[in-house]
């Protein structure tokens, strides 16, 4: 069964694409093969709900390769520093990853599809308006694969 990273993260297709445009490109080096890609962040305005990037998904075709992630670096910012409460998890179609600081490596991911994508979730805990809202400014992931 394929699921699209939208519903993964229980998020409309349609409200994914309302949210922006991702970006991508793809590297080859000479031992492994890497994709870069990018979306805009999205904004944050209320605590305790969870606020989704667009699926950041490779661009074209992949090159001839088992297409088999070996790390995952990634990046995200906003606009403003974010509360030092915020929550901020990375996802692809298989699971969803606690990240540590708003850039890093992670090897969570070995094993799973290359050509699958992801999304980014970000979460302040509480109730109530986050004000000023927190508005997101780029989220970017590498994959690396064989």
């Amino acid at each position: 069964m394929t699921m699209s990273i939208a519903a993964a993260c229980g998020m409309a297709p349609a409200v994914a694409a309302a949210q922006g445009i991702a970006r991508a490109t793809l590297e080859i080096g000479p031992s492994r093969h890497a994709w870069t890609s990018s979306a805009p962040g999205p904004m944050i305005a209320t605590r305790g709900q969870r606020a989704l990037s667009l699926p950041i998904l490779p661009a074209g075709t992949q090159p001839q390769s088992a297409g088999i992630i070996t790390s995952v670096r990634w990046r995200y910012s906003f606009t403003r520093i974010p509360p030092p409460d915020m929550q901020a998890y990375l996802c692809n179609p298989h699971r969803c990853v606690l990240l540590p600081g708003a850039e890093g490596k992670t090897d969570a991911f070995v094993g799973d599809d290359a050509a699958k994508g992801f999304v980014f979730a970000f979460r302040v805990p509480g109730q109530g308006s986050l004000a000023p809202s927190l508005q997101g400014r780029s989220n970017e992931v590498t994959v690396s694969y064989r």
